[in-house]
């Protein structure tokens, strides 16, 4: 049975104030409607004609009335659950905890044996969603790395790969296009043994990146329909860099990303009234002296803690980026404090979902004992929002009175009860020798402890006719796709 441990705040952060809120919102609203969004899919300009849109179908710009954004998004549920294989690792998007991910779609890995960097495979993703599986920060996983020794379906191979490796909630964010979007709710549905089951606790849930500034891919969209139709949680995330596909200002990459996230969730109300959707706002900076992308820096972390605002403006989830995804090597000075700003803000803000853990080198690298690491980072901070109990059995004033002036604690029932309750971080205090990994460093210990998963964590098989139905379904892909 998995065993998830969510953030579940007991007090928040709000970076925009209601002016704010509102100024962003009617700037988002104006740029909808005098600039307009493109769509390159024949399928979303008519539904956006039909429903009264100003669609320029030469140019594929769709200008919509803020109106129909308005009336399109109180369809748009704020709450709703993301299925798992078991029941207990099902989430609820209810605005009370947070929920972390892995981070996805990698497309190079240390080998776990040698440590020879190499491109990844769908073995490493089946691999590391065992892990997901056994550790308590993550309560859902998203496909780490590509599996690109299945070439065109590698999408659905590492979906194929998540759903017979961990028992939580899987989100694909490469699963793109019309046709292979099909395919995975035919894999939802043998999951969850039938379309109106899957539409109840549907097992997988997508994200779909736009393209800034101001536009949607057309992969994405068609797919994005299909889901919305099939009942398919899809989010969408926009990825403004500031200085160059958004404006040099966090105010601006906010609006720029809010109108291109908002413009595609309308799009699946349309096309299915009350579709369980989600809003996303990943910004960066380009450095004004090379031109590279920059995500550790303080504008990101206020503009992702600031997105989570927005979305809930809306009146629908949100998913967060977190952790310093974009060092060079684990256990750096950097790393560490981009982990420790984005990964407690974005909690702190009410996220509904966080991702973020595991990948290195702008999420293009997987090094497998990182998400050991942030494991611990993802505690602390579990522990930081969980606040302090003042309930009567933490005040202790009954033991206290017990044990009076110049006593001591130890001999006391309450301390035997309550101190084992108290979370202590492994891999920097390490326990003593035969209680847990204590040989090495740090990251030695990280490594001891991924080694360990690996060798004896395995999560409750798929049963057979379930796997043999999906392996029908990855042959009919290739045939087609190929």
């Amino acid at each position: 049975m998995p065993n998830l441990e969510p953030i579940r705040p007991s007090f928040h952060l709000e970076v925009l104030s209601s002016s704010q809120l509102e100024a962003i919102r009617t700037a988002t609203l104006d740029v909808l409607k005098t600039i307009g969004i493109c769509f390159p899919s024949e399928r979303a300009l008519a539904v956006f004609a039909e429903h009264g849109a100003d669609v320029d179908f030469q140019n594929q710009i769709v200008k919509l009335p803020s109106d129909l954004v308005t009336q399109a998004m109180e369809q748009a549920p704020r709450s709703y659950t993301l299925g798992a294989r078991h029941e207990d690792a099902d989430l609820f998007l209810d605005g009370e905890a947070s929920y972390l991910a892995t981070d996805g779609c990698g497309v190079e890995t240390l080998d776990f044996d040698t440590r020879e960097r190499r491109p990844s495979r769908k073995d490493d993703v089946a691999k590391m969603a065992r892990v997901a599986d056994f550790l308590t920060s993550v309560s859902f996983y998203w496909p780490m790395v590509s599996a690109q020794d299945y070439g065109r379906t590698a999408p659905l191979h590492e979906l194929d790969a998540s759903f017979n490796s961990t028992l939580k909630h899987v989100q694909t964010e490469t699963v793109m296009g019309r046709k292979p979007a099909e395919y995975a709710v035919r894999m939802g549905e043998v999951l969850a043994d039938s379309r109106e089951a899957m539409r109840e606790r549907p097992p997988f849930s997508v994200l779909i990146c736009t393209i800034a500034p101001l536009a949607q891919d057309k992969e994405g969209i068609e797919a994005g329909m299909v889901y919305a139709e099939a009942g398919i949680p899809v989010g969408f995330m926009a990825m403004p860099n500031m200085g160059s596909t958004a404006p040099a200002t966090p105010g601006g990459a906010l609006v720029i990303g809010n109108a291109e996230v908002v413009s595609a969730m309308v799009l699946m109300q349309l096309v299915a009234p009350g579709a369980p959707v989600f809003h996303s706002i990943l910004a960066s900076v380009m450095d004004p002296h090379t031109a590279e992308y920059i995500v550790s820096i303080p504008q990101k972390y206020l503009c992702n803690a600031a997105a989570v605002q927005l979305a809930h403006d809306w009146g629908v989830p949100t998913l967060a980026g977190a952790f310093g995804m974009d060092a060079k090597e684990p256990g750096t000075y950097k790393q560490g404090r981009d982990n420790a700003y984005t990964s407690l803000l974005v909690p702190l803000a009410g996220a509904d979902l966080i991702t973020g853990s595991g990948l290195l080198e702008a999420s293009t690298l997987l090094v497998p004992e990182q998400i050991i690491l942030d494991d611990e980072v993802y505690h602390t901070n579990r522990v930081l929002l969980e606040g302090i109990d003042t309930a009567a059995k933490s005040l202790a004033l009954d033991v206290i009175f017990d044990v009076g002036p110049k006593g001591h604690f130890l001999a006391q029932d309450h301390t035997r009860r309550h101190l084992r309750d108290i979370w202590i971080p492994e891999l920097t205090h390490p326990r003593p020798a035969g209680v847990g990994p204590s040989d090495g460093g740090m990251h030695q210990r990280a490594q001891a402890k991924l080694t360990r998963i690996l060798a004896d964590h395995q999560p409750e098989a798929l049963p057979g006719a379930a796997r043999e139905e999906l392996q029908a379904i990855l042959v009919a892909a290739a045939e087609e796709l190929a």
